[in-house]
């Protein structure tokens, strides 16, 4: 059985992915890593992974992510979205989670709705189920083959029927991998140590060298202190302390930093300032 860590990267986000796997040669030396990209991007992603696999020219955007059984060279896979570092060595966890084909970090929820706008409650009646999967912004997937093929298969079904299942919102492979997950009766993992946010850290608290495999920190809803597998970056969070990271990883690789905090101050202005005025301006509009 060969285990390995797969991403994805777009003529985009390919620096991030090239910073997750500088990340997780510091923290996992000797594990494989596989990439799925556009063939444009082989010759310069071909550096940094041991596997280069051509995406489906067909997909777009998150559908990708219910096709990662056909992407990954490995058995056993542990996917990584491209805005992950990684920071511990995750075998402990893998063996932990094998016994099942298919998981992620998560919980169960009855209702509310996704952050894409599902409706779990509407969901669940369709799906005749009490409790719906919930692994929004989990950044992260195990999966083992072959048992996981059925799992993909139903995700690229529900993927198919996706305004039946979840109604007139944009598509999320989150969605349809928390529906998947619960017709399959598959559990989530505990967050525990494995999955950390930068917001989850007490303010000052914050410990972190990714060139070292090392991050620290006071986990907020705690109080106590945590040495977190993997960060995930989502929602352009804490977009100067990415790019520092980033930024480290790549020079220390002899990689190119171009554009890094260019983009680290797009993504701070686009979350600080231009999305929460827009908010006001439409609420605003609505008395």
């Amino acid at each position: 059985m060969t285990f390995g860590i797969l991403t994805l990267a777009t003529r985009h986000d390919y620096k991030k992915a090239i910073g997750l796997a500088l990340s997780v040669r510091a923290s996992n030396p000797g594990t494989p890593i596989a990439v799925a990209c556009a063939p444009k991007l082989r010759t310069t992603l071909s550096a940094y992974f041991d596997h280069v696999v051509e995406e489906d020219p067909t997909l777009r955007g998150f559908r990708h992510k219910v096709h990662l059984d056909k992407y990954s060279p490995f058995d056993d896979t542990l996917f990584f979205d491209s805005d992950v570092l990684v920071f511990r060595n995750v075998a402990e966890k893998v063996r932990e989670w094998a016994n099942q084909p298919y998981t992620a970090c998560g919980i169960h929820a009855s209702d509310g709705y996704s952050s894409f706008g599902l409706d779990r409650k509407r969901v669940l009646e369709k799906i005749d189920k009490e409790s719906l999967v919930v692994i929004d912004g989990a950044g992260h997937a195990y999966f083992r083959k072959p048992g996981c093929f059925a799992v993909f298969d139903l995700a690229r079904e529900i993927t198919a029927k996706h305004a039946e299942y979840a109604g007139n919102i944009p598509y999320a492979d989150e969605d349809v991998i928390d529906i998947t997950m619960t017709i399959l009766g598959l559990s989530p993992a505990p967050h525990g140590d494995f999955f950390s946010r930068y917001c989850t850290a007490v303010p000052g608290t914050m410990e972190m060298d990714a060139t070292r495999a090392r991050c620290e920190f006071v986990a907020a809803h705690t109080g106590s202190p945590m040495r977190p597998y993997m960060m995930h970056f989502a929602a352009n969070e804490a977009p100067f302390p990415y790019a520092r990271q980033l930024n480290a990883l790549l020079k220390g690789a002899g990689a190119s930093t171009d554009g890094i905090f260019r983009e680290a101050f797009a993504d701070f202005f686009d979350r600080e300032i231009k999305t929460p005025l827009y908010k006001r301006l439409k609420g605003f509009n609505k008395r």
